[in-house]
């Protein structure tokens, strides 16, 4: 299977109308967004195989823990064929936190490239939640926000692990390349205000 390369999603202050507008809108949804690194996780059931990629179309060199490894055979099983999904490698960038993966999205299930469906479509295939129960470092995102996305932001960033929000549309379609990452049209990135990240 061809690596693709993920959309990036262009970046918003939360003070910006634009915020407040996605925030009031209910085709648009928020999920806090993951000190991590992007991942493209690829997987075939068949052959029993997991692989991890960053947004550049490289292999990380990363081997999870027994724990993961354990998430991830099961996550297998609740897969079909060759799959490939949009997530987050949340392992050492922040104090404590190592072995963990976060699932958005997904960009090609049983074979079959999913551009066309909507993001609303392409979440319903992933695994049932108690995969996540029982799997804790294996996860979907925390919460999704349907509204009030400045009460939410300032809520979950004090957390440290998590730097901001992703708002996505719930009818957004993938633009997917196999050259590089494309900016998207469905997307928009908001991160809290400090020294590394200035609007």
């Amino acid at each position: 299977m061809n690596f693709l390369y993920p959309e990036r999603p262009k970046l918003i202050n939360i003070n910006q109308p634009l915020f407040e507008k996605l925030s009031n809108d209910p085709k648009w949804v928020a999920e806090p967004k993951y000190n991590g690194n992007r991942l493209v996780l690829m997987t075939d059931k068949d052959k029993d195989d997991v692989q991890f990629w960053n947004r550049h179309g490289e292999k990380f060199s990363y081997t999870p823990n027994k724990d993961l490894v354990d998430a991830l055979e099961d996550f297998l099983k609740e897969t079909k064929g060759q799959c490939m999904f949009d997530g987050e490698l949340r392992h050492n960038k922040v104090l404590g936190i190592k072995h963990r993966i976060v699932l958005w999205d997904v960009f090609v299930w049983d074979g079959e490239l999913q551009v066309g469906k909507t993001y609303h479509e392409r979440r319903g295939l992933l695994p049932r939640t108690e995969l996540w129960e029982e799997h804790p470092c294996l996860s979907s995102p925390i919460v999704q926000c349907t509204s009030n996305f400045k009460y939410f932001f300032d809520l979950h960033t004090k957390d440290p692990e998590i730097e901001g929000f992703v708002i996505k549309s719930h009818d957004g379609k993938l633009n997917l390349s196999r050259t590089a990452g494309q900016d998207s049209n469905w997307m928009v990135k908001a991160r809290r205000p400090s020294n590394s990240y200035r609007f």
